[in-house]
């Protein structure tokens, strides 16, 4: 199937986020769930510390497909003037497929990132993942949320490190899962996916129905 582009339109009779790309193909169903699923959660993605910034986002559209969304910041404004417009372009794919090409997108950072992912999950991250976090991840509405601060260049660390542990984890996640859905770059964790990565500026409080590890 072609990508589908998910993007904001200002001119038209239908203003906001629409899919700017042909749909042919997908039946409705699948093009409801893409909608919910597509753009990271959160408010405050008009600051200019994220304006270029990127959020990956993986999700299962049923037993056999996944939906991977990769959302850019944009410096477009909407017809008030707002920031923050993001574009997510979404590739639909079987789950061997997913893997398989998130398997080449960690091979495809620059050579300091590259080494700084090698290095995390730290053991002791990793015990806790495994030993105490992953079995929330069966239960429904559960999350880990991985943290650290903020800064454009330094995020693709976090983004690396989200993608190799949605890969290692699905095997010790639960019976059946295809992959463990992820988003590398939120500002809310609420309603977002099972792994999701959110700076720590950002984080509000507790979060509610899960558990937050510091990378």
């Amino acid at each position: 199937m072609e990508p589908l582009v998910l993007e904001y339109v200002l001119s038209g009779g239908q203003r906001g986020y629409n899919f700017t790309s042909p749909t042919r193909g997908y039946d409705d169903e699948t093009l409801k769930r893409i909608w919910r699923g597509a753009m990271p959660r959160g408010q405050g993605w008009g600051g200019d510390e994220y304006v270029g910034a990127r959020s990956i986002k993986c999700f299962p559209l049923d037993d056999r497909r996944m939906a991977l969304s990769t959302v850019a910041v944009t410096d477009q404004r909407d017809e008030s003037g707002r920031k923050g417009i993001r574009r997510a372009v979404i590739q639909v794919m079987s789950t061997e497929v997913c893997a398989m090409q998130l398997r080449t997108h960690l091979r495809g950072y620059s050579f300091a990132v590259e080494r700084e992912i090698e290095r995390l999950p730290t053991p002791g991250l990793w015990a806790q993942l495994v030993g105490r976090v992953v079995p929330m991840l069966g239960k429904a509405e559960q999350q880990v949320v991985l943290t650290r601060d903020y800064g454009k260049a330094d995020w693709q660390v976090m983004e690396g490190v989200i993608i190799k542990l949605a890969l290692a984890l699905t095997t010790v996640w639960k019976r059946g899962s295809p992959l463990v859905p992820f988003t590398t770059l939120a500002l809310d964790p609420r309603e977002e996916m099972a792994l999701v990565g959110v700076p720590s500026g950002a984080l509000k409080g507790d979060v509610e129905n899960g558990r937050v590890l510091r990378v």
